[in-house]
């Protein structure tokens, strides 16, 4: 969540700081490290579906804060789990199969549509580099992850990339 609501995001990446946006950046976020964790077998599955399972209670407790019904906050939970798989699906064909984009080369042109449509769901963002900085952040999260340990992962400890910083090609 922390890294989540990180400022470059939204005041320099363009990402707009609404609930909206928040919920993208986190399902990014999470889809980043569900893709490694599923990469580790029956270990990463069972800790990425506690990530999973810890979330979407807080998301949750959140709609319930936000004023949001009883018999809504279901619906709404389903939407947003729906919304988190299709983000977890874009990431795969854009970064390639989890464990694989560190040698494969990602297709930075296939997330665009999904982070356009998603991320920016307003309209475009206000810069093609803005665009582009977001897929490059991706592009260096997912790769920072394939070569952390997997013990400190499953701790909760992650090494997040600065979303300013240039990617290495």
């Amino acid at each position: 969540m922390k890294q989540a609501r990180t400022p470059a995001l939204y005041s320099e990446l363009g990402v707009p700081d609404t609930p909206e946006g928040r919920f993208e950046m986190i399902a990014l976020h999470a889809s980043l490290v569900l893709r490694r964790l599923r990469s580790e077998g029956a270990l990463g599955r069972s800790v990425g579906q506690e990530l999973f399972d810890v979330m979407f209670a807080d998301m949750d407790s959140s709609l319930r804060e936000l004023g949001v019904g009883d018999l809504s906050v279901g619906k709404y939970v389903k939407r947003l789990a729906g919304n988190l798989y299709a983000r977890l699906a874009a990431l795969d064909r854009g970064l390639g199969e989890p464990g694989r984009a560190a040698t494969g080369l990602p297709d930075a042109a296939a997330l665009q549509p999904m982070l356009r449509a998603n991320v920016y769901w307003g309209g475009a963002p206000s810069s093609d580099a803005q665009l582009a900085g977001l897929v490059d952040y991706l592009i260096a999260q997912d790769r920072a992850l394939i070569d952390q340990d997997i013990a400190a992962l499953c701790e909760g400890t992650i090494a997040w990339v600065d979303p300013m910083l240039p990617v290495e090609t």
